[in-house]
């Protein structure tokens, strides 16, 4: 599946944000933000979208980590963002994400993140995914049995594979502008973990509502976006209390 049409077109928003944790290099040289206690319950990999480290990326992740979790946004895409200039061109965009955008291309990079949450002491690791970074998300769960769950918002580029392949529980949201997930939806409700999986459907709000382009000054989709992640935060604090 490729990226809907307001993905390419639709620029970010201009916002100010001041993030509450911290930003570091790994040994890969990778800049990674993170932010929440290092005792926290769980940890997350924030997979923000295709416009990178932006103050919405920072403020989510922020909110995940005030809900008691260690929170990591690894900026993957490095020097090579998808930029404003681009949008409106479809073809250069996918040209972009195809280059340094893939869940091969970045696989050593997003298990290094997840070797430096179990070296700080996490092995129940959730992981969040904003327009393309869902995509990761789902692949890295069809790979690696051990994370716990999902969250996907807005979801881009995923396939019904990625739903037959997913090992944990995924709690969608999309905006009125994404794909219908409906059938493939059922694939997860059909797992044993089918119980724990959500998906809702945000049909007032417009595709990149949870992350870039997120107009988190308007107090209805700030009102909205924050109902998101409260499904998401609940859904992951349920999951725990499974494994408890």
């Amino acid at each position: 599946m490729s990226l809907i049409s307001a993905c390419c077109t639709r620029p970010p928003v201009k916002i100010e944000y001041t993030p509450k944790g911290e930003t570091f290099v790994m040994e890969n040289g990778l800049r990674c933000y993170i932010t929440g206690k290092k005792n926290a319950k769980a940890a997350v990999i924030h997979l923000y979208d295709i416009f990178a480290m932006h103050p919405n990326s920072y403020h989510a992740a922020d909110i995940f980590a005030e809900a008691g979790f260690r929170v990591i946004l690894p900026d993957l895409l490095r020097d090579t963002p998808v930029k404003v200039e681009m949008l409106g061109d479809r073809q250069k965009i996918l040209k972009r994400l195809n280059a340094v955008g893939t869940y091969p291309y970045l696989r050593s990079d997003l298990f290094d993140v997840k070797k430096y949450l179990n070296e700080e002491g996490f092995d129940k690791i959730f992981l969040t995914g904003y327009c393309w970074g869902a995509k990761l998300a789902m692949r890295l769960s069809a790979e690696d049995s051990s994370f716990l769950g999902g969250a996907l918002f807005h979801p881009s580029l995923l396939d019904e594979n990625d739903f037959k392949s997913a090992q944990a529980p995924m709690i969608i949201q999309p905006s009125k502008e994404d794909p219908d997930f409906t059938e493939w939806y059922k694939e997860l409700e059909a797992k044993p973990f089918g119980p724990y999986c959500y998906i809702q459907v945000y049909d007032d709000l417009f595709h990149g509502y949870a992350a870039g382009r997120g107009e988190w000054y308007l107090p209805h989709i700030k009102e909205r976006a924050d109902e998101a992640f409260s499904n998401a935060i609940r859904g992951f604090n349920r999951i725990l209390a499974s494994k408890a």
